[in-house]
């Protein structure tokens, strides 16, 4: 059955939308703050009494238009209180889930004001997820709701402390990948030889992002008691979204950022089994075939820094062929040239 001129160009039409509306997507990934000023007449701020042209003033950063206190502005200092105000916090998440690079990019460049204050919002959110695991969920469900109950762990003594304290646990994690990121990535396209302190930015943001993945798959526990499926899930969910996060904020291609990624989740993956091993390796039945949980610690640790140290050298190898072959054709070219002229 062949199919009408009509309905072929209404499909080429509608693969042509498709592709401008992602075009259009990919735009406001990369740069949303690009924008011009609605305002071009003069204005005068109320806060500092200069006069400016746009829409925030130059010298004090008050928005333009600020004068008497109306419903307007205690409806603004209320949802100021709970992060819904300017930068709001519901906007920094919708970010993280769109745009999660770029949006951490333009933070450590220096564009404070794209996003909620990182370290206050991994507070808020941390609020609420206690709040909701620990008191809201058990109340609705009018029973105990144990989280990790069916979740096996090696560690009883760890299993246990992390119960409670599970949001230390996701920061410890976050920490441990600091220092390999900073190993792999700091050559790459953009943000060379990024430092340590972007490094923490960069995974407190990842960190909220992880927590909300987290919020969101453990809210079936309201229906559900077998969440198992549902945790493996979330976990492959969150490491996919940050390799997403890095390809953006890094710059390099997919497979540049895979084999990167997976030396430094290596890498943080016995860092922190060291710390466990450390700290409660003496509840491990581990410890009872004669092994020193101070002897698993230390290999753990030497393992964790055997695999940076071996991605450390095929980063410094791979980031030296691409350079010189970046600058191959320019100085090919700048050879032509200089042939032209002197010819």
């Amino acid at each position: 059955m062949k199919t009408s001129p009509i309905n072929q160009e209404h499909k080429a039409m509608s693969i042509k939308t498709i592709k401008e509306r992602y075009k259009r997507f990919k735009q406001w990934q990369e740069k949303p703050q690009d924008y011009e000023f609605a305002s071009t007449e003069e204005q005068h701020c109320n806060n500092c009494g200069h006069s400016f042209t746009g829409n925030y003033c130059p010298y004090c950063s008050q928005k333009a238009g600020e004068g008497d206190i109306s419903w307007s502005s205690v409806r603004k200092s209320i949802m100021d209180i709970w992060g819904l105000g300017s930068r709001s916090l519901p906007s920094t998440v919708g970010q993280l889930l769109l745009r999660p690079g770029y949006l951490i990019s333009d933070y450590i460049s220096g564009k404070r004001q794209v996003s909620f204050p990182p370290v206050k919002m991994l507070f808020i959110i941390a609020v609420i997820i206690v709040f909701w695991i620990f008191y809201l969920l058990p109340k609705l469900r009018g029973e105990g709701v144990d989280v990790y109950g069916g979740f096996a762990n090696m560690f009883d003594g760890f299993t246990s402390w992390n119960k409670g304290h599970f949001v230390w646990t996701y920061f410890i994690v976050a920490l441990c990948f600091i220092v390999p990121t900073w190993v792999m990535f700091r050559y790459s396209p953009r943000h060379t030889r990024h430092t340590l302190p972007q490094g923490f930015f960069i995974q407190i943001f990842l960190l909220v992002l992880n927590l909300f993945f987290s919020f969101l798959v453990l809210s079936p526990l309201l229906f559900l008691n077998n969440y198992n499926y549902y945790l493996y899930i979330s976990i492959l969910v969150i490491i996919v979204y940050y390799f997403i996060a890095y390809k953006q904020l890094f710059g390099y291609g997919i497979w540049g950022t895979l084999w990167r990624f997976i030396i430094v989740f290596a890498s943080m993956v016995y860092m922190f089994t060291s710390l466990l091993y450390f700290i409660f390796g003496g509840d491990s039945s581990v410890s009872a075939n004669g092994l020193s949980p101070y002897a698993l610690a230390g290999g753990a640790a030497l393992y964790s820094l055997g695999i940076l140290a071996a991605g450390w050298g095929i980063n410094m190898i791979v980031t030296r062929i691409t350079r010189k072959a970046s600058s191959k054709p320019n100085s090919e070219t700048a050879d032509e040239d200089k042939h032209k002229l002197t010819s």
